[in-house]
């Protein structure tokens, strides 16, 4: 059996090019798999469908998370796939295995007030404000905001014009506060109309090279200390079409707003918004003293 698992690994390593953390990982949790069944007396050749879902109850009981669960279960069924492969094993128990579901977490989102709190800091760049109205208030990606060229942005329209993933382009408003500040940003730098939106800047305010993404996640996350939580581009994203649920927009429009071709991917913000509605009403009525008796 441990002859085996030793010939696996080194199969993973000298064919697949697997890390050795990796390799360790995955003889863990083989290793685990096979001394439990040996406990139970049941020998490798023996183990059935009945033996693997006793043993994913043994994990469940261990309160084991479903991440850990699918990552062992991963692990198993490679090891048995090769051992069916080279002809050891005629059946796999494993092989029509029902695994549980990986629950998503809800994207973390922004109140208005932090966003509001972040956007009137006089320890903010003009352009960082630039960065944080496009992000949140347009809703972009962080890809589509460092592609944005001056001449996609219409001031007096009053919207840009975004090209998404696979070249689907969309327009989207821009605010008067978004306008307001792109306007004193464009004056200030004083851009062309093909130049990037994003671009350095040296001391004597002459141009560099254009922002990339790398730049853009940088600058985001270290608005940590103007809000004191961790937030990263997406985040603005994920609180522009929460923002606009809260505020009864429809699902449809979100969802044109965001660029997503299905609008599967829109509903779980409503997730998100209802989660919020729940924790406003939570605040008020929870922290209501009970009425006297007098």
């Amino acid at each position: 059996m441990y002859l085996m698992l030793s010939e696996y690994l080194n199969h993973l390593s000298q064919e697949r090019g697997y890390s050795p953390n990796t390799l360790e990982a995955y003889e863990r949790d083989i290793l685990e798999f096979l001394n439990f069944h040996e406990t139970q007396k049941v020998k490798l050749y023996s183990i059935t469908r009945r033996e693997v879902n006793r043993y994913l109850a043994e994990l469940r009981n261990r309160q084991n998370a479903t991440t850990s669960i699918l990552r062992k279960i991963s692990s198993i069924k490679g090891f048995y796939e090769w051992l069916q492969i080279r002809g050891t094993l005629k059946e796999n128990p494993m092989a029509l295995l029902e695994l549980p579901k990986r629950r998503k977490p809800l994207p973390k989102v922004l109140s208005v007030a932090e966003v509001s709190r972040l956007l009137s800091s006089e320890e903010l760049c003009l352009q960082d404000k630039v960065i944080v109205e496009l992000l949140y208030a347009c809703g972009l990606r962080v890809s589509e905001l460092v592609g944005l060229l001056v001449k996609a942005i219409d001031i007096g329209g009053g919207y840009i014009r975004v090209l998404g993933k696979g070249g689907k382009e969309r327009l989207i408003p821009l605010g008067d506060v978004s306008v307001m500040v792109i306007k004193k940003y464009l004056l200030e730098t004083g851009l062309k109309a093909d130049d990037p939106l994003l671009i350095d800047l040296d001391g004597k305010g002459l141009l560099k090279a254009p922002i990339n993404r790398r730049k853009v996640w940088q600058r985001v996350r270290d608005m940590k200390r103007l809000i004191g939580r961790e937030v990263s581009p997406h985040t603005f994203r994920h609180s522009f079409a929460t923002h606009l649920l809260e505020n009864g927009a429809d699902l449809r429009v979100v969802q044109e707003l965001l660029g997503h071709s299905d609008i599967s991917t829109t509903q779980i913000y409503t997730q998100i918004s209802k989660r919020h509605v729940k924790l406003a009403h939570r605040n008020v009525f929870d922290s209501l003293e009970p009425p006297s008796d007098n």
